[in-house]
């Protein structure tokens, strides 16, 4: 099996450092040698520290990284992996150049967001230089790449994954917050994420059916001008701000319905994780969404930045929780189908050793 390297050069925590880590874990648990190279300082160093996979800290980032390409070319010429796997776009400029410098190793990079790449950049340029391959977790983000003029055979499509024996209703405690409909939302609190249409669809979703109740998962930038808003809408009784969640398994277990109102999304790792809980889901239809949800089967598509049309949605299945709990139970099996990690990893393994043996993917 070959080994690999994973380098994550993102600060913070969210759904791909959470699937970085992931999996080096289930690669090393198969017997795979695996090393990780996290940014200095970040959420995912302080993880990699309660974990038994060999890593060391990195300068990955801006001048930083850049002065440390030497240094980090050296770490990488004496790990002498057969596949260094880089999984963000933070750490792809100088990682990328280090492999390509210091090793042989065929170079994989994932690209989880479906923002345009444009031509000509070092954005793009990058992908032509330093990858052999790029993994799209969704043909949303594959076609973002084929616009750039990435060549087709150089990409692959690998959907993120979730672990379904862990996230499991049935094992988990729901603590309601109040005795109306709950909805949850999962997600870092940026502007992409529409966590400001939401609150717009809140308000007629409160109107609609009293007493329900919104909880926010999350943390960033917005935070502040979300909390304004929702004020502003009169919803500080209805909406609950939790903050960064390290184990999100005991929020889902109360939702009745789970949302993403993203004006952007690769693919949706949290709308996987409430699927795998039996949680209907409310998407907006960005990205990689339609790809997780099955419109009408797992839950509902709506337009993205459309607040009654994602209101409507909202208010529909509250109001008729048998049709909600058949959309649940569907997500359920869609997600251990197509999405569970015992699915997902082999296709990453795969990958790798087509890459080490010299073949194609």
């Amino acid at each position: 099996m070959p080994s690999s390297v994973h380098i994550d050069g993102n600060k913070g925590w969210g759904g791909g450092q959470a699937q970085s880590l992931g999996l080096a874990l289930a690669l090393s648990a198969m017997g795979e040698h695996t090393s990780f190279l996290p940014q200095v300082g970040s959420a995912l160093a302080t993880q990699l520290s309660n974990t038994y996979l060999q890593w060391e800290a990195r300068s990955l980032r801006g001048l930083p990284g850049i002065v440390g390409i030497p240094r980090l070319t050296h770490k990488l010429k004496a790990l002498h992996p057969d596949v260094v796997h880089i999984h963000d776009s933070a750490g792809h400029l100088t990682a990328g150049l280090a492999a390509r410098l210091g090793t042989t190793a065929k170079i994989v990079v994932t690209r989880r967001t479906e923002f345009p790449l444009r031509r000509g950049t070092l954005g793009t340029l990058k992908y032509h230089l330093w990858c052999d391959r790029v993994v799209c977790i969704s043909e949303a983000v594959r076609k973002r790449c084929l616009e750039a003029g990435l060549p087709a055979d150089k990409l692959v499509v690998i959907p993120d994954f979730v672990d379904c024996r862990r996230f499991d209703a049935k094992s988990v405690a729901a603590d309601r917050p109040g005795d109306g409909p709950v909805i949850v939302t999962i997600g870092a609190l940026t502007r992409m994420k529409g966590h400001h249409i939401l609150l717009r669809a809140m308000s007629h979703v409160a109107k609609a059916i009293p007493r329900t109740h919104l909880v926010v998962c999350g943390e960033g930038e917005e935070e502040q001008r979300l909390r304004h808003e929702a004020t502003a809408l009169k919803l500080s009784g209805s909406v609950t701000f939790l903050g960064f969640v390290s184990d999100v398994r005991a929020a889902l277990a109360r939702a009745d319905v789970f949302v993403m109102p993203s004006l952007s999304e690769g693919l949706g790792v949290a709308v996987l994780e409430a699927m795998a809980m039996a949680r209907p889901v409310v998407a907006s239809d960005a990205g990689g969404l339609p790809e997780s949800v099955v419109d009408g089967e797992t839950g509902l598509i709506v337009p993205a930045g459309d607040p009654a049309a994602l209101a409507e949605a909202l208010v529909a299945l509250l109001r008729d929780r048998g049709r909600a709990r058949q959309m649940g139970e569907a997500g359920r099996e869609r997600t251990l189908t197509h999405f569970d990690r015992s699915h997902i990893v082999p296709r990453v393994v795969a990958l790798y050793e087509a890459l080490a043996g010299g073949g194609g993917s």
